[in-house]
């Protein structure tokens, strides 16, 4: 199959695992902030916080490395499975004896308990990487997406019915065990790993010479989020913690999910062609220019309805989120720009320049965030966490400009102009029925819906007029996903 094939169907898969994903977290997030506490989900985003970092280093980076590797054995494989599993047992058993200080640290008793028991989670993970890795590098997109749709949704189901029957922190608790073990399953009965009793230890130093940077790189991003909330653990009390955690959330999900579906399916692209310098560039600006074409409208869009969103989403409760995530919607695009690029740096085996990289970030993230939430609460998390993202952005961008020798217009100003122009229709076509309906009195989530249904409609209208307003990126991916003929 040929590299365009290859991307058409990647893309189909992945455009509806994202659309069943958003329509059904949207749904668990909007039910499960209205049967749960703010202090449930602090103490979630705690415990969350050391399982994201037990996750990250039980793959030991070795899923991607198997894709980044271009010749992959046998022995590989089973090189990757053995250090995973192995290094997801130890970090169980670390994080299974220390829950006890971990609680008495941030002062939440049941916090020990809850470790324990979501802390099996990293051995799970473990378990899976591998074959989630080897499904991704084989681009058996169909595969991934069905199991991930089919292991989210069952997940949220026990959670939902835990929370109805007053399970409280526990049920978010049992929704995530129970979408990581259907997950480790369903996975590993798709793609197999012929479990050897034989270390294979030359092929484990192979892998481990990416792996390694994968690891640090990767570390330093899950302390970006992980951290995050601990530090300011330290700060707000749960209540104030899980208000910021939904709102991140929140803040993180349109560029999480796209972001999401373009490195699975743009990493072993470009690990495919990572030796084909001006077909890389073509490659990664395209991706960047899709990117900004979509989320430069969405940011505009959904700082404009905040309110509205956390009101259908979360419920009058939590309508303090408004003003904080106003904030950070604003480097909305700018977070999974961020994603392209070093899926870029990954498929050059430049990792260890993105380890310098992601570690100025986080220094600056911690940093402002700590003095923005102690003299400032909430918003002044929030004013940090933009502020960071700009400055990771613009460190991203001089990277990818040593990589490619190219000119930031061709690296940041072409790939973002179709996104501007969008941004711009959008904001008229909003401002003038805004206006048009500000006299009309009805309830604020009714005229949302009004006005996202005319808004929809009419921009409908003007793309199927003149299908050229979307811009030369995303118009030329939807003619290539849609066209029979393929080369």
């Amino acid at each position: 199959m040929s590299l365009a094939k290859k991307l058409k169907s990647a893309g189909m898969w992945q455009a509806m695992q994202i659309i069943i994903q958003i329509i059904t977290q949207f749904g668990y997030m909007a039910v499960m902030a209205r049967l749960l506490t703010k202090a449930d989900f602090g103490l979630m985003a705690l415990a969350g916080s050391f399982i994201g970092l037990g996750v990250l280093f039980s793959e030991a980076g070795m899923g991607a490395a198997l894709i980044q590797r271009k010749n992959v054995t046998q022995q590989h494989m089973n090189a990757a499975f053995q250090v995973s599993f192995f290094v997801g047992i130890f970090l169980f058993i670390i994080l299974f004896f220390s829950s006890n200080y971990i609680s008495y640290l941030f002062n939440q008793p049941e916090l020990a308990s809850i470790i324990k028991v979501v802390g099996f989670i990293v051995v799970l993970n473990s378990l899976s990487s591998v074959s989630r890795s080897l499904l991704q590098k084989h681009f058996k997109f169909k595969q991934t997406s069905l199991i991930t749709i089919l292991t989210t949704v069952v997940g949220y189901i026990i959670g939902v019915i835990l929370a109805y029957n007053d399970w409280g922190v526990w049920s978010l608790i049992a929704a995530s065990l129970t979408n990581a073990f259907l997950l480790t399953i369903v996975l590993f009965y798709y793609a197999p790993i012929k479990i050897s009793l034989r270390f294979h230890i030359q092929e484990m130093k192979e892998l481990f010479s990416f792996g390694s940077g994968m690891i640090l790189a990767r570390s330093l991003s899950n302390f970006s989020s992980n951290g995050l909330n601990l530090v300011l653990g330290f700060i707000f009390q749960p209540a104030q913690l899980g208000l910021f955690e939904r709102t991140n959330t929140i803040k993180s999900l349109p560029s999480k999910y796209l972001g999401n579906v373009l490195d699975t399916i743009m990493f072993p692209v470009m690990a495919e062609i990572q030796d084909e310098k001006e077909r890389l560039f073509k490659v990664y600006q395209h991706g960047l220019g899709v990117v900004n074409t979509i989320l430069m409208p969405i940011s505009l869009y959904l700082i404009i309805f905040s309110e509205e969103i956390v009101l259908v989403l979360l419920g009058n409760q939590w309508i303090d989120a408004v003003i904080p995530l106003q904030i950070m919607f604003l480097v909305l695009p700018f977070s999974s720009s961020v994603r392209m690029a070093d899926s870029v740096i990954r498929a050059k085996g430049l990792i260890y320049k993105n380890v310098v990289r992601r570690s100025i970030y986080l220094v600056i993230l911690l940093a402002t965030a700590s003095i923005g939430a102690y003299f400032y609460g909430i918003i002044g998390a929030a004013a940090a966490v933009t502020f960071s993202y700009l400055c990771n952005y613009i460190l991203m961008l001089f990277l990818v400009k040593s990589i490619f020798h190219k000119d930031l217009k061709e690296i940041f100003m072409k790939p973002l102009w179709s996104g501007i122009k969008l941004s711009i229709i959008i904001f008229i076509l909003i401002f003038i029925f805004k206006m048009a309906l500000s006299s009309w009195q009805s309830d604020l989530i009714i005229k949302f819906i009004t006005i996202n249904v005319l808004v929809g409609l009419l921009f409908l209208i003007i793309i199927w007029n003149k299908p050229s307003i979307m811009g030369q990126y995303l118009q030329e991916t939807i003619s290539r996903l849609s066209s029979k003929k393929i080369q």
